[in-house]
């Protein structure tokens, strides 16, 4: 199914060819300064960028072991090797080699604070370079300052998208961190980095968006069970007035059941998808109330259903039919539920619904529930077209 709504909405698009990397800050020690000056590094200084882009890993394995006196490193050092001495060399020539060559522009960065306290979530924004003098430099021009700054050398500027707590880190995320490595691939916890960071995006062929319900001791199986009926309902709703295709059976669901209880829906962008960032839209104006409204025509020659944000154009070229206005059905049974759960959506949907800047913080914030929870239907479709900056 052809349609421009998420690209209407400025649903955010994760590239499926990034990669996700904890970096360790010496326990903790860097933190500040790699979070406020935004950058990452790693140690082994010797082997400085000259020698890895000029010998090869022969020659570049004995100087570690020169520099390192291997043979006389503790067992329980911080390494991926099997314990012998040629292990831990080639640990440490393969943990500078990808942050070198493997880590690239785009790539995600977990950044943990002492015990993990705090974590900083980032993207690569730059290539490998190497610092000289950052320490002395830094210091004079900040005598007083109370960060202690990295003496390392071979660096990347980053970009800080979020910082989260230890308490509200995703616990499937958690067990990532159970490695000590100074540098390590998170690849494998790709889809729990993504939700922390955006409550609504798309990847590949597929929409994900979260919703977070639930009171401190998380949801009842039966509140889960009425929530997801009456999420189905709606959502089948909303594909029948558009006509879309939609069977709920190809909804993926993934649920952290805490507080507060976390579910993240999964659909095809071609069909299911679409019907799910209509939903959450629509729960969302019916939540924190919102100017935006959805409208919607569907071309009977081609298909191809058409969306319009508050605006006045016609919608398809030649298809004089006006466009609806999606109407949410069994709007009170809705309201009273996330109103009794609790129910947040992103952030960065109420931004987009009032036409307000999207800004990194958005991007997976949850929007709290309002006092005064607005009942009104979506605005007409005589508004202005809203203009939304990413």
């Amino acid at each position: 199914m052809d349609s421009n709504l998420l690209s209407l909405l400025k649903i955010p698009s994760v590239p499926e060819d990034i990669h996700y990397w904890i970096i360790r800050t010496n326990g903790g020690e860097y933190y500040e300064d790699f979070t406020l000056h935004e950058y990452i590094s790693i140690s082994w200084d010797y082997v400085s960028l000259s020698i890895l882009y000029t010998k090869d890993d022969d020659e570049i394995k004995r100087l570690i072991e020169v520099y390192e006196k291997i043979s006389t490193l503790p067992e329980d050092s911080d390494d991926e090797s099997d314990g012998t001495a040629k292990g831990k060399i080639t640990a440490i020539l393969n943990k500078i080699n990808r942050f070198v060559f493997e880590i690239d522009k785009g790539d995600i960065i977990l950044i943990p604070s002492k015990n993990s306290d705090r974590i900083a979530i980032a993207k690569v924004i730059g290539d490998v370079y190497e610092a000289e003098n950052y320490v002395e430099s830094y210091l004079q021009a900040n005598p007083t300052t109370e960060i202690v700054p990295c003496p390392y050398r071979k660096r990347r500027k980053i970009k800080i998208l979020k910082t989260i707590t230890k308490g509200q880190m995703d616990i499937y995320l958690a067990k990532g961190f159970n490695s000590q490595h100074a540098l390590s691939s998170m690849d494998e916890y790709a889809p729990y980095i993504n939700r922390t960071i955006y409550g609504i995006y798309s990847r590949g062929d597929e929409l994900h968006t979260t919703l977070h319900a639930g009171h401190p001791n998380g949801l009842t199986l039966k509140e889960l069970v009425e929530f997801s009926t009456q999420l189905e309902k709606t959502a089948s709703s909303i594909a029948q007035q558009c006509e879309i295709p939609f069977d709920s059976s190809q909804v993926e669901v993934k649920l952290n059941i805490h507080s507060p209880g976390l579910i993240e829906l999964i659909g095809s962008i071609s069909g299911a998808g679409i019907v799910l960032s209509l939903l959450i839209f629509t729960v969302n104006n019916l939540i924190n109330g919102g100017k935006l409204n959805i409208s919607y025509k569907k071309d009977t020659q081609t298909g191809k259903v058409d969306f319009s944000v508050t605006s006045e154009t016609p919608g398809i070229s030649g298809n004089a039919q006006k466009s609806k206005r999606i109407e949410l059905k069994e709007k009170e049974e809705l309201l009273e539920l996330v109103n009794k759960l609790d129910v947040k959506t992103p952030e960065i949907v109420a931004a987009i619904l009032n036409g307000d800047k999207i800004t990194p913080n958005m991007l997976a914030s949850s929007q709290p529930v309002e006092q005064q929870l607005q009942l009104e239907q979506l605005p007409d479709s005589s508004a202005t077209e809203s203009k939304n900056d990413m």
